[in-house]
């Protein structure tokens, strides 16, 4: 769903190419865009969690923090990689309009268990 509304220009977004060990984003940093993975992996440090998460393409990294003003959580590349970035104002007001897209990122958040709990705190 979220490509298909990039791909219909629905929403807008900007195509990133990033070496290893680049930070998308550290805990406490504002929450001024999202990620999502096309190619590589990022590892998320999450506090209270023992070990760093690895995801893989296809994750959008950051979601869990939408309603936040702050990320709770840390991103770094574990290899290059390619990532569309979408603001947050982008994202809010697609939501906003696109019914099933809002529909699609609930069910993203679900099934990311080591994250949609954060999203609830």
């Amino acid at each position: 769903m979220l490509r298909k509304a990039i791909e219909e220009g629905q929403l807008q977004v900007t195509t990133r190419k990033l070496a290893a060990g680049t930070y998308l984003y550290r805990a406490g940093q504002p929450t001024d865009s999202f990620y999502m993975l096309l190619q590589g992996s990022v590892l998320l440090s999450i506090p209270g969690l023992r070990n760093d998460t690895l995801v893989h393409q296809g994750h959008i990294l950051g979601l869990q923090d939408l309603m936040q003003e702050q990320f709770s959580h840390t991103a770094i590349l574990d290899e290059e990689a390619i990532l569309l970035e979408i603001s947050k104002q982008e994202l809010l007001k697609s939501i906003q309009t696109i019914a099933p897209l809002r529909l699609y990122l609930i069910r993203e958040m679900s099934q990311q268990p080591n994250l949609a709990y954060l999203a609830y705190e």
